[in-house]
Formats: C-alpha cells, sequence, structure tokens
C-alpha cells in the first residue's frame, strides 16, 4: 500500500488514533506510542465497582455533523450501532428556578423554519434574537476573535437560556470569556445546516466501546497494533532539524530517513519535548457525577438544566450521570459534598424528589480542556512545526474547531495527510 513508510504517532488519544488510521488508508505505516496502559485519553469508558456499572470518563454529545468523526467510525469498521441516533432531533431544557420547560428542535434543511414556531424555540425569544446564530456562523478560523458577548446582548433571555449552556457545553467556557470564532464554527457545521447536521448521538454502550475500540482493533487487524506503556521521554533533533530519535524508557528508537512524527500529546506534554513552543496555557476544568440507577429498556436521553449547579444530565443503562462544565473551584470540593448538592436538583428534574441519593462516583477534571478564549485561541499552534518531518495534532491545536473530540479528530486526519506529503517529498528527492 503506497510508500510504506514510517510515521511515529506519540499519543493514542483520539487524535492519535486518527492520524494512525488516517495513515494507515493513506499508505503510510503507523506506530502509535502510548505512554499509559489505555489508549483513548479522556474518552474512555472503565468499569466502577461502586456503580456495578462500566461509566465514561467524562459524558460527550456528538452530532450529526461532525463529519470527521463519522468518517473515522467508516475507516475504523466500528459497528453500526457505536453512536446511537437521538430521534426527533431535539434538544430538551429545564429552566430549575422558574420550573420552566422547553425544547429545541431544528427543522430540515438550512431555512429556520423552527424559529418562526414558539413550540420550537426558546420561550421569550424573538426571531430578530437569533440573527447572532447567522453572524457568527459567518466567521472564519481565521477572523478577528472577540468574545462571544460582543454579538449577545447579555440581558435578552436567549442569552441565559442557549448561549450560555451553548458556550459551557462546547467550550467549556463560560460565555461572557467565550471565543466568537469557536461558538461560530461549531454553529456552522451544525445548527445552521439543519436539523441532520444538529442531530446528537449518544455512545450508548461507552465511549471506549464506541470510538476507541473499534480504532484499536482496526489497526491490530492491519498489522500495526498500539504500543501502549511507551513513554516518550525527548525527541533529538538531527542538527537542530528533523526528529532523529525518540528518547523512551528502554532506549532510543529511531526515526528512519523520510519518516514522520506526529506528536498527539496534550499542551503540556508537547511542551515539554518541544520548550519552544508556544501553546494554551490556561484550562477549564470539568466535573462528572455518575448516579447508579435501575437498569431500564427506555432509551437514553438527555437533559440541559438552566439555574442549577448541574449542566446536564444524562441518563442511559443504569447510569445518571450529570455534567458540570467550566467547574473552577468545585474541583476543590470533596466529593461526599458535591454529589449530594447535584442530586437535590437533578431528582427534582428526573420527577424523583424524595428518592435517596444512589451509589455514585464523582470524577474532577481540573485541565479537561484548554480555556476557549479569544486569548487562548490565539495560542494554538498549527499541525506544522519548524522541523519538516514533525506535526502535531490534538484538540488544542489550530484547527478552526472547538476543543471537542471532532477537532480531535480533525487535527488527527491532517497531520496523518501532512505527514504523507513530507514522506512523499522526501522518497521524489531521495
Amino acid at each position: 500500500m503506497g510508500t510504506q513508510k514510517p510515521v511515529y504517532i506519540l499519543g493514542a488519544g483520539m487524535a492519535g488514533l486518527a492520524a494512525a488510521i488516517r495513515a494507515a488508508n493513506i499508505g503510510l505505516h503507523p506506530r502509535l506510542l502510548e505512554a499509559t496502559s489505555h489508549a483513548g485519553g479522556r474518552c474512555r469508558s472503565f468499569f466502577e465497582p461502586s456503580l456495578g456499572r462500566t461509566i465514561d470518563n467524562g459524558t460527550h454529545l456528538l452530532l450529526g455533523g461532525n463529519n470527521c468523526l463519522f468518517n473515522y467510525l467508516r475507516e475504523a469498521s466500528a459497528p453500526a450501532d457505536a453512536l446511537l441516533p437521538m430521534d426527533p432531533v431535539q434538544f430538551p431544557f429545564l429552566d430549575v428556578a422558574g420550573n420552566k420547560c422547553w425544547t429545541l428542535r431544528p427543522t430540515t434543511g438550512r431555512i429556520p423554519w423552527w424559529l418562526l414556531l414558539p413550540n420550537r424555540h426558546v420561550p421569550g425569544a424573538r426571531f430578530s434574537d437569533y440573527i447572532a446564530m447567522w453572524r457568527l456562523a459567518r466567521l472564519g478560523p481565521d477572523s478577528p476573535d472577540v468574545p462571544l458577548t460582543d454579538f449577545i446582548n447579555t440581558g435578552y433571555p436567549l442569552f441565559k437560556r442557549l448561549w450560555q449552556p451553548l458556550a459551557r457545553a462546547v467550550l467549556n467556557t463560560e460565555a461572557e470569556e467565550a471565543s466568537a470564532v469557536l461558538i461560530g464554527r461549531m454553529l456552522a457545521e451544525t445548527f445552521v445546516k439543519g436539523a441532520e447536521a444538529s442531530r446528537p448521538y449518544l455512545a450508548t454502550g461507552g465511549l471506549s466501546r464506541a470510538l476507541v475500540e473499534p480504532g484499536l482493533a482496526w489497526l491490530e487487524e492491519s498489522g500495526w497494533p498500539a504500543i501502549l506503556g511507551k513513554r516518550i521521554k525527548a525527541l533529538t533533533f538531527e542538527g537542530g532539524g528533523r526528529v532523529r530519535s525518540l528518547e523512551t524508557d528502554s532506549g532510543a528508537l529511531p526515526v528512519e530517513e523520510g519518516a514522520a512524527v506526529i506528536c498527539a500529546l496534550p499542551p503540556g506534554e508537547t511542551k515539554r519535548l518541544l520548550p519552544e513552543l508556544k501553546v494554551p496555557d490556561q484550562f477549564n476544568a470539568i466535573v462528572n457525577i455518575h448516579y447508579a440507577s435501575e437498569p431500564s429498556s427506555a432509551p437514553a436521553r438527555f437533559l440541559g438544566l438552566i439555574g442549577a449547579p448541574g449542566h446536564w444530565v444524562f441518563t442511559r443503562n443504569g447510569v445518571i450521570s450529570v455534567t458540570i462544565s467550566s467547574a473552577g473551584s468545585l474541583t476543590n470540593e470533596p466529593a461526599a459534598r458535591i454529589a449530594p448538592a447535584i442530586w437535590t436538583n437533578v431528582a427534582a428534574a428526573l420527577g424523583r424528589n424524595g428518592d435517596p441519593m444512589p451509589p455514585y462516583h464523582v470524577i474532577k477534571e481540573k485541565r479537561a480542556t484548554i480555556a476557549q478564549t479569544p486569548a487562548q485561541n490565539a495560542r494554538r499552534p498549527t499541525a506544522q512545526t519548524r522541523h519538516d518531518n514533525l506535526f502535531l495534532a490534538g484538540d488544542w491545536t489550530k484547527t478552526g474547531l472547538p476543543a471537542t473530540i471532532e477537532g480531535a479528530v480533525q487535527s488527527g486526519q491532517e497531520a496523518a495527510a501532512l505527514a504523507l506529503e513530507f514522506v512523499t517529498s522526501t522518497t521524489q528527492t531521495a
């Protein structure tokens, strides 16, 4: 298949997995190296004995417009039921303080008929209030970046009932600080395109089963298994130029002439290997609380909460999962204090007032994502580096998209294409 030149991929998170599978499909020989004993990075599942359930490290809602992700699943021959499409296309919300419910229901096609129908959009909002959605969607990735609030009137009902939950869910950043460009890119790929691009998908069997295990299995079957437990301590360069070896605990791993390297590590680890690189240096936390629930044949569902400490509630497979984005100092609180405080609102929202709190497990990620502000967005490096055989991948790099699973996958696929260009050019000039 093609040149079969090696490409060394450092990190087996979603960016690294996507890079490896795309590299193999375009004629390269991927060697995927991961420091830990598992792949997937923050996108993974595990069995939690205290609940007797398999839970995700963090709950993710995927959308129909995530084209790079769905291409990855096709390339990895993922099972057809890996992701469950939610039908109908809708986003239910509950304003806890006002005890008011509503559901966003995008219509098919690019003409936003749903904004003219009271039962399909945010109550109290006028059609003119949504014009900002299309203004934002017209921003390109290289447009001057400003806070989202430069486009949005914070005094309108739509701010609290749409823009704030959207900024928290997509950017893990408060709307007052969030990047307008990044929200705009997400809107352009999803809601502005209509119902199918907006359709929510859930990994009902867990993120590992849906996204990680298919990629690992495909690489194994193709003869390029991931190498776990292999941490890269340093990179060595030839005269300050090309990467010539990867320093590991078990010795140096030479990088052949004409081979490429993709660094798909988190920003801190990448900075350790490349001290001269400018990377984002501010991060926001996410807290997830998983409560055991009685197994049920009811379909998986989710609910956005307004005016409550918990932001999103997901019910599936005998687990009630609550996500708190941009969690800040909440990560300093003990789990025994977090879980009861969140359960009060969740029980009320699910019609379980008075139910005793079930067994729970709290996951705190203090550096869950980069802070997706205009200033931090400007610090995201491109995939190309000053070393012509070294490329970067990761949701934190300059993808033009928010730091989400879709952004991570896109970055890996683009890095693989750049690696092929390098390998091809060196082969032709050899």
